[in-house]
């Protein structure tokens, strides 16, 4: 299996390629801004891109689709709650076939609703979900956003296997990526132990931070 973790401009954005050694088919997910510098690293593994999917529909996830799309008649793929226009609309727990690979979604509302995680092998792209030490935002600057639905998707994340890796959507930790059982262990939201103390640490965040250092 190849995975790319591309750097994609904007706000930290990471964009990401995912391929199979055997069939050499590949797909790009949250192309962001720059769906050049994806389409260069499937070129660089002699892939065909036959899918571009999108973790949620915040403009800096679904921006560098189109381009890909003309480029390479790939299939744009996202949740079927997704208002945004796309060939295939995937449903929680779907999986999709890539060539010998399979991607499976997990429906993961919260930061917004429409959002999901992709799973492909051990490696489970978590969008703007689960960060690394951090979480995605929730409130007015995110209509349709629900801390409960966050916490009830987070929740859902600590069940997977721990070794799995976290590749987030923005490099907005002190690494860019990690594993379900290291944010398990140090990820301050998921230490929180009931809805109501993830929700006082959401509402205290910007003193917690300084009061640990956190960048």
């Amino acid at each position: 299996m190849i995975l790319e973790q591309i750097r994609a401009d904007g706000d930290r954005n990471l964009a990401y390629l995912i391929g199979d050694q055997s069939s050499l088919e590949g797909a790009i997910v949250d192309a962001s801004y720059a769906p050049e510098r994806a389409l260069a690293e499937a070129d660089r593994h002699h892939l065909t891109v036959r899918y571009v999917i999108s973790t949620h529909s915040h403009t800096d996830h679904i921006v560098g689709n189109a381009p890909i799309v003309e480029r390479t008649s790939a299939i744009e793929v996202m949740h079927e709650s997704m208002s945004h226009p796309c060939r295939l609309r995937v449903k929680d727990n779907e999986e999709l076939p890539l060539g010998n690979l399979l991607l499976r979604f997990f429906h993961t509302p919260g930061h917004i609703p429409d959002h999901v995680c992709v799973l492909a092998g051990n490696k489970l792209l978590t969008g703007d979900l689960l960060f690394v030490g951090k979480i995605g935002g929730t409130g007015s600057h995110f209509p349709g956003s629900d801390p409960r639905q966050q916490w009830q998707s987070l929740r859902r994340l600590m069940q997977l296997d721990p070794a799995i890796e976290v590749y987030p959507g923005h490099d907005y930790g002190v690494k860019p990526s990690s594993t379900i059982g290291h944010e398990i262990a140090t990820n301050p939201f998921l230490l929180c132990k009931t809805y109501e103390d993830f929700l006082y640490l959401k509402e205290h965040w910007a003193e917690y931070k300084k009061a640990h250092n956190i960048p």
